[in-house]
């Protein structure tokens, strides 16, 4: 079954079709194929790392049945995940990430609005989509069009806890592979199941440009520092 296929396939099951990006330099970000034919848009969600891949799944499917029983709304509960808002997104990003949509039904003037979830939820990894893209303003996102420049892999991963996305920042750093690394806010040892997430190396780059000495790190060897600290002090493990 070719891509074209499985989408028409699920929405003729299902209403619509959700892909889900996860290989690059740049964040997860899933986008819908399909249900603009019923409400007169495709939703994505962009970044969001807080959430699980299946939460990211059942938030837009909530938020699809909303819609398609009482239209836009300001806000949209979903369960006990949060609160969201649609902002509508510029075609310059939408033409960029949600491919998928535009390959399918063969025309450019699709709408797309990003599904964006509350403060309380809300990660560095989630763009404005609302203005044009222009590749040096976010940093995060800056690898759907820029070439990756760094001596490491473009699949490069860190795995990292939820306070490093909301805007904290990485205290200790330890390189495990040439292509991954832990990074966490806090203590390594403390950090609970329930927080951890793998996310791009360009991701935490472009949320914090602080980090860019850990590409240097032989595997084995870390960094430590204080959380009022952009210097890092070097530590290798036992």
């Amino acid at each position: 079954m070719t891509f074209k296929e499985l989408i028409k396939d699920n929405i003729n099951k299902h209403g619509y079709h959700i892909t889900i990006v996860t290989d690059g330099a740049e964040p997860r970000y899933a986008y819908t194929v399909g249900v603009s034919e019923k409400i007169g848009f495709e939703l994505i969600f962009a970044g969001g790392i807080y959430y699980m891949k299946d939460e990211v799944f059942e938030i837009i499917d909530s938020i699809i049945d909303k819609v398609r029983a009482s239209s836009i709304t300001e806000f949209y509960q979903v369960n006990d995940l949060g609160t969201f808002k649609l902002s509508k997104a510029h075609q310059s990003w939408s033409s960029l990430m949600a491919l998928g949509i535009f390959d399918f039904y063969q025309k450019r003037n699709i709408e797309v609005f990003q599904i964006i979830p509350d403060p309380e939820h809300f990660t560095m990894d989630i763009p404005d989509m609302t203005g044009e893209w222009i590749e040096d303003m976010d940093p995060v996102w800056k690898w759907l069009t820029k070439e990756w420049n760094y001596p490491v892999s473009k699949n490069s991963k860190v795995i990292t806890n939820i306070n490093s996305m909301q805007g904290e920042k990485i205290t200790e750093v330890i390189r495990w592979e040439d292509d991954e690394w832990e990074g966490f806010v806090g203590s390594i040892g403390d950090v609970g199941k329930d927080d951890i997430r793998i996310v791009s190396l360009g991701t935490m780059i472009g949320i914090d440009s602080s980090l860019l000495p850990i590409l240097d790190l032989d595997i084995g060897n870390g960094f430590w520092r204080d959380s009022n600290e952009l210097k890092w002090h070097k530590w290798e493990s036992s």
